[in-house]
């Protein structure tokens, strides 16, 4: 059975990682999450790679589907419609971090 892993810059997601064995699918969001990214470090005040670094997270793996592009693909897809430009813009306002963490 195949995994998804959701990768996250604190709670602001970037990439969706879908694993069967020794295959993978890697969809990287678009670059709107990106910036968000880096506007967030900078609110947080997080200037030296390290601090930035430590702030990645993976989610716990979940079960899907065998097709693992089209696993990824959909989960891109539902992400990148759920979090529009003033969700993102609120994570940033709170230095990437959601209200409910």
């Amino acid at each position: 059975m195949a995994k998804l892993t959701l990768v996250y810059w604190r709670d602001i997601p970037a990439q969706i990682i879908v694993k069967a064995g020794r295959k993978n699918a890697k969809i990287q969001l678009h670059e709107r999450f990106e910036k968000a990214i880096d506007r967030a470090a900078m609110k947080a005040k997080l200037k030296d790679s390290d601090s930035y670094l430590e702030h990645w997270r993976r989610s716990d793996p979940t079960d899907c589907g065998d097709d693992l592009d089209a696993e990824a693909q959909a989960m891109a897809t539902k992400i990148e419609n759920e979090y529009t430009d003033e969700k993102l813009d609120a994570l940033v306002q709170n230095g990437g971090l959601s209200n409910d963490s």
